[in-house]
């Protein structure tokens, strides 16, 4: 098992924190100072809307509906939860921080949101398999550790490009269906600058034997490897 101190432990951390609250990633950056992770407010927070700026006594009703269903969710896995009201713009947003997890969660309103694809709630495609890519970028990472004694600190973000192959992918799926398959990719983007030439070619070795059968694993120029778990891309720089 890899220290918690290990990209890889925060990895799997940040993956754990969103499939447990049930969370679409608009954005995510991972690096030393911890994993921070940008959603929307679930649809049941969102039955009564408000605008602000708000006062102490004129709370959110978007954000405390937020609050008692993330206590809920959250009871089960008892740890230290910090919860801010973010009421000062003319939209609610509601901070999530689980320190031992190292991972803060910012929960905004949909017309606070970076412009770009929000797929409907029901549709867990994307973010099914963003966490398949975070999971495998990890068990590289726990393989490279343990061949070389540490895993070196890696930074990811997320973004979410126009998939220049989307027209083929929607070929031949019926029209009630489409809406299932994202016009998008989700493009995580890992920066190795800080390895060493060996930590590099041992992880590029580790990522070769993590893939399954047929998967492309395909040089990037200057270096470096980029691969697709369905409709999302792994981009691990030189």
């Amino acid at each position: 098992m890899a220290p918690a101190s290990a990209p890889s432990a925060l990895i799997d951390a940040v993956v754990r924190v969103m499939r447990d609250l049930a969370v679409h990633p608009l954005s995510l950056e991972i690096d030393g100072d911890g994993a921070r992770v940008l959603t929307t407010m679930h649809a049941h927070a969102l039955r009564t809307r408000s605008r602000g700026p708000y006062r102490q006594d004129d709370l959110p009703p978007e954000a405390l509906a937020m609050i008692d269903w993330l206590s809920l969710r959250l009871s089960v896995d008892p740890q230290r939860v910090d919860v801010t009201i973010e009421g000062g713009g003319p939209w609610p947003r509601l901070l999530l921080e689980l320190p031992a997890k190292r991972v803060t969660v910012r929960f905004v309103v949909p017309e606070d949101a970076p412009p770009g694809y929000q797929p409907e709630s029901n549709n867990i495609t994307l973010s099914g398999d963003v966490n398949i890519a975070l999971e495998f970028l990890a068990g590289s990472l726990r393989a490279l550790g343990g061949r070389l004694r540490g895993e070196p600190p890696v930074t990811l973000t997320l973004s979410y490009p126009d998939d220049p192959h989307y027209e083929r992918h929607i070929a031949g799926v019926p029209q009630e269906f489409r809406d299932l398959i994202p016009p998008v990719v989700a493009d995580l983007a890992v920066d190795r600058s800080r390895f060493s030439r060996k930590q590099r070619a041992a992880h590029d070795d580790a990522l070769r034997a993590a893939a399954y059968t047929d998967q492309p694993m395909e040089p990037v120029t200057g270096g470096g490897l980029s691969t697709r778990l369905g409709s999302a891309r792994l981009r691990v720089s030189p």
